[in-house]
């Protein structure tokens, strides 16, 4: 069982549309010798702002909680568009990658900021958001029919955020948030030495 828990964000019924056609794209364009190759279920599709880890339910404390609340406040809401698939060797995932969204990824250090308040140190940070569509085998060579693939889509909408579980095979959401903020946070600035 994987007790996975992370904050994630999940499309709404317009972004699962976009991703379901984009998905419909990626499967016709595979090629009959990727055997391997496996859809993820539309209620699968999630991007992941920061991973805490493989620790069950746990941590998801009313500290936890209020911390990713006050996160959701200071980030205002968004949308972002893919810029490409591509595969990833090592987990054998493939992913479609956003443009660059400085709001995206001031969600993920949010996120990530706020866990760390809590005393957590999360598993894994989030530096390239990406939403895994299918699998393929790990450690695979390039797969270039990925390069082929029309990955325009309207934009994907940013509204809030869940506290994600995965007991084995399903997400429950164990908190919901809906983004606030009216500006980017500043991103510190060090000052000079001298």
């Amino acid at each position: 069982m994987s007790q996975a828990l992370f904050p994630g964000w999940r499309p709404d019924p317009d972004g699962r549309g976009q991703l379901a056609a984009l998905a419909g794209r990626l499967a016709a364009a595979c090629p009959p010798t990727a055997a391997s190759f496996k859809l993820r279920r539309p209620d699968q599709w999630h991007l992941t702002l920061c991973f805490i880890g493989h620790v069950g339910a746990g941590p998801a404390t009313p500290k936890l909680h209020d911390a990713l609340a006050a996160a959701a406040r200071l980030i205002p809401p968004h949308a972002f568009t893919i810029r490409k698939i591509t595969y990833w060797d090592g987990s054998g995932a493939v992913v479609a990658l956003p443009h660059d969204c400085p709001a995206l990824q001031a969600l993920c250090d949010a996120t990530r900021d706020a866990i760390r308040r809590c005393g957590i140190r999360p598993d894994k940070v989030t530096t390239q958001p990406h939403v895994t569509l299918a699998y393929l085998d790990r450690h695979m060579p390039v797969q270039p029919w990925l390069d082929e693939i029309d990955c325009s889509t309207e934009a994907l909408r940013v509204d809030g955020f869940e506290l994600l579980f995965n007991p084995g095979g399903r997400y429950e959401p164990l908190g919901e948030w809906a983004l606030a903020g009216t500006g980017l946070p500043r991103v510190p600035q060090q000052g000079g030495l001298f």
